[in-house]
């Protein structure tokens, strides 16, 4: 049954007890003035649900960073666990910070809407995360209700303002999400900010997801709660972020009394630390990212002296096969494996992806969901087809934003499994009809969506080609065709789309504002299954391969 908040309160307390979490009271505390204090962080970050082990290509940068090939399956939160553990024998101070995004991203979620990553992350001795922005993703009020049910950690967000919202759930997350908090560990207090993510708001939109929520800027409430917490006798201050590598690296440079940045949100691992020297202290302030997708846990050493990080020293640990699992957490974890196995055969056979005995020409190591040249990519080509050609859909083109689509179809076998990892939210299909010149505004809004992300496209089309032109001065879409003709501006076209960015998410107002919606609850997921399981092998001549359609120019 879940647990009351008070509930929460007395687990965590019983967990201290157990030596699992820091006490946030102590008495007969050594004085530990004008010594070298070792403190250990370890951090995780956007896990997206990997509790179980997944299979996929390493990149290169993984491979860089120690994420070997053959070593899958990857990922698993009962691997790390046992990393956790491990390295906590190894440390005296030590604490487990979360950078947000544990929500979805895999079929555990879908089916149990966040109930298992709060208890798992509980039960892995997790002491504070940052609220990330898919933590809203089945809805505020999921998100409190899942936290107060299993949530032993502290949940932070210093920059999110609940008071205004009128709705049930809002002041329990005002009650549950404080924006700091503080931990004393053997002398030293540690004071942990959560910073939430403010880029991504404009995803969490509609009904249960509409927060109703003031979102506050760093500089707004940065400086305050670390005042208040050095009046406090706070002797170092972190700052655990969902913001992005190029948010944390500003709050270092120009914001004094940060100590340590631990982030993430844009799932980038950085082996050894970036330093930022504070502009008005001249303090160096180590920035923190570990990576995404449960494939590291990074440790952060750091030696203080008076309230100032000395020295640091930072190791990652990648999450593969040869990481042993905790009995445990093995054990709770399998319990949802079996209900989905029960539920779903998640090793159904769907398709094949990328044949030994493929054209040359067609030749391919996996389906990926970026193209090779920052434009239009094999997934993408294909997701986008198959939704505009679905019957009951059947429209002139289609767009659906890239980041819907999460992860590459390795070589082989391609399974139900595979499909929720690459693409796991649980969007539908809608239809609208756009004037010509409401295309070139769409498509000049993806121009400059993506070139703020290095020229990697930001949507996938079907029935378009045009040019990305990713001139930082002038980002728009040139040379626009629909179906081998020119756009023209004063034409109608009908669109299929994904409701999640027709309801404005990631930015799209042009499809927001439009008046001429119909959501057809056909699953978008479920539309390029079918698609896979019609044409079987990918990909074939013309299907699931880069074509330029998006062609990037720079």
């Amino acid at each position: 049954m879940p647990r009351s908040l008070s509930s929460r309160t007395a687990a965590a307390l019983l967990l201290t007890a157990c030596g699992v979490v820091p006490t946030t009271f102590q008495s007969d505390a050594p004085d530990i003035a004008g010594q070298d204090v070792r403190l250990t962080i370890l951090h995780t970050s956007d896990i997206h649900s990997r509790l179980l082990p997944y299979d996929f290509d390493p990149s290169f940068t993984d491979n860089q960073l120690g994420l070997a090939d053959g070593l899958g399956s990857y990922g698993g939160i009962a691997r790390i666990g046992h990393i956790l553990k491990r390295e906590r024998e190894k440390a005296g101070r030590v604490l487990h910070l979360d950078s947000g995004d544990c929500f979805q991203g895999a079929i555990i979620f879908n089916e149990y809407a966040g109930e298992a990553e709060m208890r798992l992350l509980s039960e892995v001795g997790l002491n504070a995360a940052v609220v990330g922005n898919h933590e809203f993703d089945a809805g505020a009020a999921t998100l409190a209700e899942q936290y107060s049910a299993w949530g032993t950690f502290d949940l932070l967000a210093a920059n999110y303002d609940f008071e205004g919202a009128d709705l049930p759930w809002a002041t329990g997350l005002e009650t549950m999400v404080p924006p700091s908090t503080t931990y004393h560990l053997d002398g030293l207090k540690v004071a942990v900010i959560g910073m939430a993510n403010i880029s991504s708001l404009n995803s969490i939109y509609d009904q249960s997801n509409s927060l109703g929520v003031r979102v506050l800027e760093p500089i707004d409430v940065l400086p305050r709660e670390i005042s208040k917490l050095r009046s406090n006798g706070a002797d170092i201050v972190i700052v655990v972020s969902h913001m992005g590598l190029d948010d944390d690296q500003e709050m270092a440079r120009t914001i004094p009394g940060i100590d340590i940045v631990i982030g993430g949100h844009h799932h980038v691992a950085i082996d050894p630390p970036l330093v930022v020297t504070n502009e008005e202290t001249g303090r160096r302030v180590p920035v923190v990212h570990s990576g995404a997708f449960a494939k590291f846990i990074g440790r952060l050493d750091v030696v203080i002296r008076d309230g100032e990080v000395l020295t640091h020293d930072y190791n990652l640990f990648a999450v593969d096969a040869t990481v042993p699992d905790d009995p445990h957490i093995l054990d709770i974890i399998e319990e949802y494996e079996r209900e989905i196995d029960t539920r779903y055969n998640t090793d159904q056979f769907i398709g094949y992806a990328c044949p030994e005995t493929m054209d040359l020409d067609l030749s391919c190591e996996k389906l990926t969901r970026y193209g090779m040249d920052g434009g239009d990519s094999m997934l993408g080509n294909f997701a986008a087809e198959a939704m505009r050609a679905f019957p009951g859909v059947e429209t002139e083109i289609a767009l659906t934003n890239t980041l819907g689509i999460r992860a590459d179809i390795p070589a082989g076998d391609i399974t139900l499994d595979d499909m929720f990892n690459a693409m796991p939210f649980d969007n539908t299909i809608a239809t609208m009809l756009l004037s010509g010149a409401e295309v070139q505004e769409l498509l000049d809004y993806v121009s400059y969506r993506s070139t703020e992300r290095g020229c990697a496209s930001q949507a996938q089309v079907a029935g378009i080609r045009f040019d990305m032109v990713c001139d930082p001065d002038d980002p728009h879409a040139a040379n626009i065709e629909i179906n081998g003709e020119p756009l023209l501006l004063d034409s109608v076209y009908e669109l299929a789309t994904n409701d999640y960015i027709a309801k404005g998410g990631s930015g799209f107002a042009v499809l927001e504002r439009n008046t001429t919606k119909t959501f057809t609850d056909i699953a978008v997921r479920d539309v390029v299954i079918a698609e896979i399981i019609k044409v079987q092998t990918l990909p074939q001549e013309g299907i699931a391969v880069e074509d330029g359609r998006i062609n990037t120019v720079y």
